[in-house]
């Protein structure tokens, strides 16, 4: 079923065309400037803007306003006209009216309910999703949360809207890094202070202290410069060291994305997949004159006057970079499969990145920049400051989710300690505090991580919503009443019924919107507010004591809509409603 702003949308568009054939006039639709948007409930449920500046001829706007009110909208004969009640307009001259969606409304959208997040506008549309882009050999850290979690959201909702989509974790497993880690695995064997299989053993803690002890080399980045040119050469040591890192930390990976409750990924392309097909793209570039040979060998493409700086596609060592490797996946997504999007969800240090490889590769000629952008979001901080690998100031990621669900489960022992599968729902409520504390922010924003709101169990935050689905669900369970499939209003409305029913259709509608900007947060902030609404209504109504049948059914009906749109809503987020908390 449509979404009520579609609905109304449609209704002034043909309201439009049927007063064009009565006065055989030849004005366009898409002259009326359409916008519809909710307004303050005192006046109605949305406002709709159009008409605005097409006076024609001797007429004003308020005179051709009014004529389509009078002359199209209230003589056209539409079966959707059942669904909408144009209340008086608030002033002709103005040029907008408002409206409210009828109870026959509710009755037909209750059947379409399960479907309410569903959609065809993506229908043969493909985006791809680089996001939880890990680096091989380092365990994932807090600060990999917002890449995961917001990747994972937008795939979800995507998804839900029709949209055929590709997620690739785009493993950072190429660089001059990894030859950091080589030359400090190397020297540690060489010097005995790390044997093999001390390091097998515990390899990502051992490789993260080997990491950062090299780190404090001052010529560290030389050497580590050095090893990974012998690994891109095909250096036999160098290259069997890498292939038992990668391997190690792809299985890490699944594990941490399986705790996660991501989405499967349909690709885990490291940087390295590249490797042959970055030299093609390094000789067109210098071949057409883009690019340039520096005197110390490098090749770089100038991009100064744009306030770009030079953008690197091989150093002076012959070691490739980030921005080669980006330009080669450009290219294969391109060809793959030619995508409607492609979506690179990485934090906002990277935007200087970004816009040099999207400016190389439009230079180049490359297909699909236009349709590739930045998902940016904020960094993600300690209290006491900026997180660093190299510095060893991180919070592991496998050390938030764990306190995370120790806080849930003393909360549930305390609360409820009869709870059935206490174990199961400790995790759910753990990781959806997580979850939410991320998807609740605006992406572009910074995030002060500090474990004490991100596990709070009040307010603004994922346990208060997954607490009021329960609560919709224990009074489903404890009513002896059978709920029709089929949603009838034997009784008018109230404000806070009407209310309630109308912000659970509109999930749809904030999806759309979501999609817009790629702002995850949107849907945060609806399903909070969802979920205030719910409780006040269940705060306000007597639903299992109601003494009118009729009555009791209704708010029953409603009851299992909301429950339904707050568990379809947190599942969007990748976060499971427990029936009971």
């Amino acid at each position: 079923m449509k979404t009520p702003k579609e609905i109304i949308h449609t209704l002034l568009v043909q309201a439009f065309e049927f007063k064009n054939r009565e006065e055989n006039q030849t004005w366009r639709p898409e002259n009326m400037n359409i916008k519809i948007m909710p307004t303050d409930r005192r006046f109605g449920d949305y406002s709709a803007s159009f008409l605005k500046g097409i006076a024609h001829g001797t007429e004003t706007e308020e005179e051709i306003f009014r004529g389509f009110i009078e002359d199209g909208w209230n003589k056209m004969d539409s079966d959707e006209k059942k669904y909408v009640e144009p209340l008086s307009a608030e002033s002709f001259k103005s040029g907008f009216i408002n409206f409210r969606m009828s109870d026959r409304f509710y009755e037909d959208a209750f059947k379409e309910s399960d479907t309410w997040s569903k959609g065809n506008e993506g229908a043969g549309k493909t985006v791809i999703l680089d996001y939880f882009q890990l680096n091989i050999a380092k365990e994932p850290h807090v600060g990999h949360l917002r890449s995961a979690v917001i990747g994972d959201a937008l795939k979800r909702v995507l998804l839900a809207r029709g949209y055929r989509t590709i997620a690739d974790t785009h493993v950072g497993d190429w660089g001059t890094q990894f030859g950091i880690l080589l030359y400090a695995y190397k020297k540690a064997i060489a010097g005995k202070s790390k044997k093999i299989d001390e390091i097998k053993d515990n390899p990502f803690v051992a490789l993260q202290e080997l990491y950062v002890l090299a780190n404090e080399e001052e010529d560290v980045h030389e050497k580590g410069k050095a090893e990974f040119a012998k690994l891109e050469q095909g250096d036999s040591e160098n290259r069997a060291i890498w292939e038992w890192m990668v391997d190690i930390s792809m299985k890490k990976l699944g594990d941490n994305a399986a705790r996660l409750d991501l989405l499967p990924f349909e690709e885990h392309r490291g940087e390295s997949v590249y490797e042959s097909a970055m030299p093609p793209i390094v000789e067109e570039a210098l071949r057409t004159g883009i690019a340039k040979k520096t005197d110390d060998g490098a090749v770089v493409v100038d991009l100064s006057e744009e306030g770009l700086d030079e953008a690197v596609l091989v150093k002076s060592d012959g070691a490739t970079t980030y921005l080669l490797r980006d330009l080669a996946t450009i290219k294969y997504r391109v060809s793959a499969y030619h995508f409607w999007k492609n979506l690179y969800v990485v934090d906002n240090r990277q935007s200087h990145h970004f816009r040099q490889v999207f400016r190389v590769a439009e230079l180049l000629g490359f297909e699909g920049v236009g349709a590739s952008e930045h998902i940016e979001f904020g960094f993600m901080k300690l209290p006491e400051g900026a997180m660093s690998t190299r510095k060893g100031t991180v919070v592991l990621l496998e050390a938030v989710l764990d306190e995370a669900e120790r806080r849930a489960r003393a909360v549930i022992q305390e609360k409820n300690p009869g709870l059935h599968n206490k174990e199961a729902v400790a995790r759910s409520v753990g990781l959806g505090a997580i979850k939410f504390f991320d998807l609740s922010h605006n992406r572009k924003s910074d995030i002060v991580f500090r474990f004490e709101d991100a596990l709070s169990f009040e307010g603004r935050t994922g346990p208060y919503i997954q607490y009021t689905h329960a609560r919709l669900k224990s009074i489903l369970r404890k009513s002896t009443d059978e709920i029709l499939d089929h949603f009838s209003v034997h009784a008018a409305l109230d404000t806070k019924e009407r209310e309630l029913l109308l912000h659970s259709v509109q999930l749809a509608e904030v999806l759309q919107r979501v999609i817009e900007g790629w702002f995850p947060h949107l849907l945060a902030d609806y399903l909070f507010e969802l979920a205030q609404a719910a409780n006040e209504f269940y705060h306000s109504h007597p639903i299992l004591t109601e003494k009118d049948t009729e009555k009791r059914t209704t708010l029953l009906m409603i009851v299992r809509v909301v429950a339904k749109t707050l568990a379809t809503g947190l599942d969007l987020l990748g976060i499971e409603a427990p029936d009971e908390m």
